[in-house]
């Protein structure tokens, strides 16, 4: 599986270390009928602002619940999701929409407060 690291800590997923909690995250493009040319015209679909209950509970569907446990207990803990992508322009885009890099990160701004405020770190245009 590929290693993610996530240095956005606002999301509900993030785990301490700069780890991914989530079961699944899908990389996105920022517009949907755009095909995305760098990193800052990819996105994390899968952010949800950790700011209300009510965001924790939506996306509890999306927990990787035995790797967020031992990741709460145990900061070595590696947990890697599995990684969705949309984003056909990128290198790392593999048959069946699957990133097949073997390590991903996932950046933007430090207070992201929505999906759009996240990218790929990893993107490479595709030549």
């Amino acid at each position: 599986m590929t290693q993610v690291k996530c240095i956005i800590n606002s999301c509900t997923h993030y785990l301490y270390g700069d780890r991914c909690g989530a079961r699944n995250i899908d990389i996105m493009h920022e517009q949907e009928t755009a095909m995305s040319q760098n990193v800052e015209q990819t996105m994390c679909k899968s952010f949800s602002h950790n700011d209300h209950l009510m965001n924790y509970l939506g996306s509890a569907d999306n927990v990787n619940w035995g790797g967020t446990a031992m990741g709460l207990v145990d900061p070595a803990y590696m947990v890697s999701p599995s990684i969705s992508c949309t984003v056909s322009s990128c290198k790392y885009w593999g048959e069946g929409s699957l990133c097949v890099a073997n390590a991903i990160e996932v950046n933007g701004l430090s207070n992201s407060n929505e999906c759009q405020d996240t990218n790929c770190g990893t993107y490479e245009r595709r030549s």
